[in-house]
């Protein structure tokens, strides 16, 4: 049987009610998928005032809000918290630097007792360290981590992650030279490194000066 023949038979046989046609597939639902009400709602739902507008009606999607909410806690709950500027020796250095767990960005500065930009940094680093929670913040004096480590190249901060040392800012030229050292500068360094995140816009608006000075470390 050839192909038109074939083709004549079929459309008998529809025409009959023996073979029933194919329903026409719409493909431009396809092509653009719409979001369901269901979803658009709980989409819309920002702040408690618009929990506040749902009615009886619309309680699946509250409850659905809600489940969604709690696996979000969850997940919060499980992500290691920190908050402050914890001090180490070179006795808890592989605990605290090299096994400090998957994914932890370590942040740990090397100081000294009676050098003012040390003083400076560590001020930075505690405030640094309640903001971003979960970046593990640690200090150490510079003696007694990493034996006849200088002065001059005071203060030195190492970024580790997954117990492996990835950048040194080294001496105070590396923030902006000894009479510019700030937060901002600090913050936008860890930043560009990966090991904070969330950098607010004035952050970003670094002066050039600190911006060179990165560029040759």
């Amino acid at each position: 049987m050839s192909q038109y023949e074939d083709t004549e038979w079929t459309d008998i046989l529809k025409k009959h009610g023996i073979i029933k046609e194919e329903p026409k597939v719409d493909t431009k639902d396809e092509e653009t998928p719409q979001i369901s009400t269901f979803e658009k709602k709980l989409s819309e739902i920002q702040t408690e005032d618009d929990l506040l507008e749902l009615d009886e009606s619309d309680e699946c999607i509250l409850r659905e809000y809600r489940l969604r909410r709690i696996a979000e806690l969850e997940a919060q709950s499980m992500t290691p918290k920190f908050g402050d500027v914890r001090e180490i020796t070179a006795c808890d250095y592989v605990q605290q630097v090299n096994n400090a767990g998957q994914h932890i960005p370590v942040v740990l500065l090397l100081y000294q007792s009676g050098i003012p930009e040390c003083t400076v940094m560590l001020r930075i680093l505690n405030e640094l360290a309640v903001k971003y929670p979960t970046t593990k913040f640690l200090k150490s004096i510079a003696s007694l981590c990493v034996a006849n480590f200088p002065d001059s190249r005071l203060p030195t901060i190492f970024l580790y992650q997954n117990g492996i040392l990835k950048k040194q800012l080294i001496g105070s030229q590396t923030f902006g030279g000894k009479d510019n050292i700030n937060i901002k500068t600090v913050e936008w360094l860890l930043s560009q490194n990966g090991f904070i995140s969330c950098l607010d816009k004035e952050s970003q608006e670094i002066d050039k000066k600190s911006n060179k000075f990165y560029e040759q470390y």
